[in-house]
């Protein structure tokens, strides 16, 4: 896989998200940490873990810590394959981000928007051009992070177009 690959750059940043503390960001230890990660899940298949099941051993790794308080949760919808419908989105962003209430820190990853806007809008919508839609999109979702969000939780809300 290239350097600019989305999935590694979705893992990259997963983790500068969730060990922030102990790579202090370095862009080195992050993509050191990540492709550990990465070796530890593929085993002998040799080829890189979808970024769910990543996702969810970084988050396992990182609640496992053990400074006292931190908690760390993640959601992520997969828009891939699928129109952008808001009322749909909404529904499943606020049944992902309930069970993350009580986390200090929670990332939110949105994976395909591109996609599913490009496949098509409501039909009220559908005379907005891509660019603007877009826009759309990630303000309606951003406003939908920090109003379901827990109170006291830091939400970081990563987009993989």
């Amino acid at each position: 896989m290239e350097e600019n690959d989305p999935e590694i750059i979705a893992k990259n940043e997963c983790v500068g998200a969730l060990f922030a503390p102990v790579t202090g960001r370095d862009p080195f230890l992050n993509d050191s940490l990540r492709s550990a990660i990465d070796l530890v899940l593929a085993g002998d298949r040799g080829a890189p873990a979808s970024l769910d099941l990543f996702m969810r051993k970084a988050v396992e790794l990182a609640s496992r810590r053990g400074a006292p308080g931190e908690s760390f949760s993640m959601f992520h919808v997969n828009l891939r394959a699928r129109s952008y419908e808001p009322l749909w989105l909404r529904s499943e962003l606020i049944d992902g981000l309930k069970p993350m209430t009580g986390c200090r820190q929670s990332m939110l990853v949105v994976s395909g928007l591109r996609e599913a806007v490009q496949r098509g809008l409501p039909r009220s919508r559908r005379r907005i051009s891509a660019p603007a839609a877009m826009a759309e999109a990630r303000r309606y979702i951003d406003a939908l992070g920090s109003r379901f969000a827990a109170k006291g939780c830091k939400l970081t809300i990563m987009y993989l177009d």
